[in-house]
């Protein structure tokens, strides 16, 4: 008999994860020596690279719910769906308390590290170049997913800005189970898109 979606969850790695080993045979062979899992009051980072005080994550699209490639499960709805919300607000208040600290922050996507593991090296070196210093630019994070009709096939997929709640989103569009390997065929077909309502009118 297999295993349930929880108990294979259970059994992922949470540390020399393959994407991270992609990233760091990326870093090395670009010449960037870094730390691992180094524990700090604010988190354990994957990578570090202390002389510029860089913390790097490598985030699964699943479990840190990645706006393209995360698809909801269809047993144990409720669970799943806070685990969703409890991870964004996760990496959200890491993310920040990190940057409160004087840290700077790069957080990768899985499917960005197999996409392209030198453009993950390349921004790395980018960032070492200026000094540490990094682009905070909008990152959408899923924290809520809903069908819209009772087969399932529409979903309404509710995405926040990782350092900033209040920027909100919500995309409707078919329900697709495409992983990080076939993001390449295209998006599915969007139907509408609008901002997101606050939180306690879902």
């Amino acid at each position: 008999m297999g295993i349930s979606r929880s108990e294979n969850m259970s059994r992922i790695r949470a540390k020399n994860t393959s994407p991270e080993l992609v990233v760091r045979k990326a870093l090395t062979n670009a010449g960037v020596r870094y730390r691992l899992q180094v524990r700090t009051a604010d988190g354990r980072p994957d990578l570090v690279i202390p002389r510029y005080r860089l913390a790097i994550f490598i985030d699964g699209c699943f479990w840190h719910g990645c706006p393209d490639h995360y698809v909801r499960p269809r047993s144990r709805v409720t669970f799943w769906a806070d685990k969703l919300r409890e991870n964004a607000e996760r990496d959200r208040r890491q993310t920040l308390a990190f940057e409160r600290d004087g840290w700077k922050v790069l957080r990768f996507w899985e499917h960005q590290v197999f996409d392209s593991p030198d453009d993950v090296a390349d921004r790395v070196l980018r960032v070492i170049k200026r000094g540490g210093r990094v682009a905070k630019l909008t990152s959408w994070r899923l924290v809520h997913v809903e069908p819209v009709d009772p087969e399932g096939k529409i979903e309404k997929r509710y995405q926040e800005d990782l350092r900033n709640a209040e920027k909100t989103r919500c995309i409707q569009q078919t329900r697709h189970t495409r992983k990080w390997g076939t993001h390449r065929t295209g998006l599915p077909p969007s139907v509408t898109i609008r901002q997101a309502p606050r939180r306690e009118e879902r």
